[in-house]
């Protein structure tokens, strides 16, 4: 189990040891979004990423906030339609690479 978890966070060990590149496991992104959960549910709060690796901390934001949006504007489409489209414009990750000096910057 505990080599699972490590192949799921770690690419190499060269990229760990070269750049820091760790990837966080789904249980520890639930874990430290349920701390800001009124934040996660909260339409218009913004999140911003600045390591966002691969985006499962961007992800399952937006699928929390498209969760409560379903839930909420159920029975109005145009509401549903203004927020469900509004949300995922609320989300921006960065990832900065040392080995090429790049950005990257994913919206989700």
């Amino acid at each position: 189990m505990a080599e699972r978890v490590t192949q799921n966070q770690v690419k190499s060990k060269k990229r760990v040891a070269d750049h820091g590149e760790v990837f966080t496991a789904q249980r520890e992104v639930n874990a430290m979004l349920d701390l800001v959960m009124q934040e996660t549910e909260r339409i218009d709060s913004r999140f911003l990423e600045p390591a966002c690796g691969n985006g499962n901390f961007l992800a399952e934001v937006l699928r929390r906030k498209l969760e409560v949006i379903k839930k909420r504007y159920a029975n109005s489409q145009l509401e549903f339609e203004r927020y469900y489209f509004h949300v995922p414009h609320r989300l921006q990750g960065k990832k900065f690479e040392r080995c090429d000096n790049s950005i990257r910057t994913r919206t989700i």
